[in-house]
């Protein structure tokens, strides 16, 4: 039988109209939590790889690093805001679930076929956000979020709401301009970035040799 913890953090979010503006419903819920089983061990008995485990790391770390950011601007947040239907005065509200926001999200990800993508850093590709949400949503554009996690209607005014938003308070980034602008620094980039993917591995078949100098109990 499963066991069933009564839990008060991350309810689930059901956006309700009141007084013009959607509120959470934020009451107490129950969560159903699978008993573990011991075969459930395995996961952790497994070998680990620095290259496979590190590899998405490394690529959302030198994506990031390439990204454009946005030079604070009070008026410009406030602007912005505005078009979200929020306020720079009061605490934020969670764009997706309008619960308390926690941190921020990108609208777009960083990161596309392992290369910077969409709109790095800027304010309109960045919107509050509660970590339920945020991590419901992962790596998915906001579209094909919305269309999976919101219902209608408020999917379509929402989705107005987010590309006014980002079209107005953000650019795309034009990699191929960038690499034409910059040829060399950017092969010696990704070469860099190939230099890392090769010291892990070899750290990995080091590794290798080292485990099996350790004794296992009972051996």
């Amino acid at each position: 039988m499963p066991a069933v913890l009564e839990h008060n953090s991350c309810p689930p979010r059901i956006p309700t109209e009141r007084g013009g503006r959607v509120q959470s419903n934020r009451r107490r819920y129950t969560h159903t939590i699978m008993a573990m089983r011991a075969e459930s061990i395995l996961a952790h008995l497994r070998v680990y790889s620095i290259y496979q485990k590190r590899k998405t790391t490394i690529n959302h770390a030198f994506a990031s690093a390439l990204a454009p950011s946005w030079t604070y601007s009070p008026i410009a947040m406030s602007q912005a805001l505005s078009v979200l239907g929020q306020s720079a005065d009061a605490d934020l509200s969670c764009v997706y679930c309008d619960a308390l926001a926690e941190t921020w999200d990108h609208l777009t990800g960083l990161v596309k076929n392992s290369e910077l993508s969409g709109f790095g850093h800027q304010l309109g590709n960045l919107v509050p956000c509660c970590r339920h949400c945020n991590s419901r949503k992962g790596g998915k554009d906001w579209a094909l979020f919305l269309s999976e996690e919101i219902p209608e209607p408020r999917r379509s005014k929402l989705s107005k709401r987010l590309a006014e938003y980002q079209e107005r308070f953000a650019n795309h980034i034009d990699l191929s301009a960038a690499q034409a602008r910059h040829p060399d620094d950017w092969t010696r980039y990704d070469s860099l970035r190939a230099d890392i993917y090769r010291l892990m591995q070899e750290a990995d078949r080091i590794a290798e040799k080292l485990r099996s100098s350790f004794s296992s109990p009972g051996a």
